[in-house]
């Protein structure tokens, strides 16, 4: 069982590390280039993979009449794996749904702090997830259970979950500098936010 202090301050050490990190991607253009293509490629292949494995699991099911145990199994992972990434790529686009009924009102000055609260708490968060995720890795391979199908460590199959939040916290603390420095404001249309 994890303490309450040890998680806040686990929770602490990865938000300063990706505040780090971020500044130092916000500051090296070719870094925070790089950083961007590893999720895009990283959400294009998994995705992609695991649309092609329901493909090959609807085919062989229906068609052959011979379904097959794994495809079901590793087309959950995939897609979960590239959803994972694909949500850093949409925060790094700013595409992520959002409530603008308060924050259409507001002075530029104040859209401007709460969009610097809103990069803070999400790298907080994610730095928390990132922290409990790896707590989770650690207590799935400490039972060693492993996957039926495939007998893979169950373990490898959730490390999208400490991996993509890791991700995910990089993304926020990037925003976090670039917010600070007040990045050009996405236009109407361009799926900025949904109002609601």
């Amino acid at each position: 069982m994890v303490s309450t202090p040890e998680l806040m301050f686990w929770t602490a050490v990865v938000t300063a590390v990706m505040l780090l990190l971020g500044w130092t991607a916000y500051k090296i253009p070719r870094l925070k280039a790089w950083i961007a293509v590893l999720e895009d490629v990283l959400a294009a292949v998994f995705l992609t993979s695991g649309l092609t494995v329901v493909m090959i699991s609807v085919f062989t099911r229906y068609v052959l009449n011979n379904p097959l145990g794994w495809a079901d199994e590793f087309a959950r992972v995939f897609v979960a794996w590239g959803a994972m990434f694909g949500f850093s790529v949409a925060l790094r686009e700013r595409r992520h749904i959002g409530v603008d009924l308060l924050y259409s009102v507001v002075s530029k000055r104040v859209k401007h702090l709460m969009d610097i609260a809103a990069n803070l708490i999400g790298l907080i968060f994610a730095s928390f997830m990132t922290v409990t995720g790896v707590k989770l890795i650690l207590f799935l391979k400490m039972l060693g259970l492993k996957s039926i199908y495939t007998d893979i460590p169950e373990w490898i199959l959730q490390l999208i979950i400490p991996l993509g939040f890791a991700l995910f916290a990089l993304q926020f603390a990037i925003n976090v500098f670039e917010v600070w420095r007040g990045y050009p404001e996405v236009q109407e249309g361009e799926g900025e936010v949904l109002a609601v």
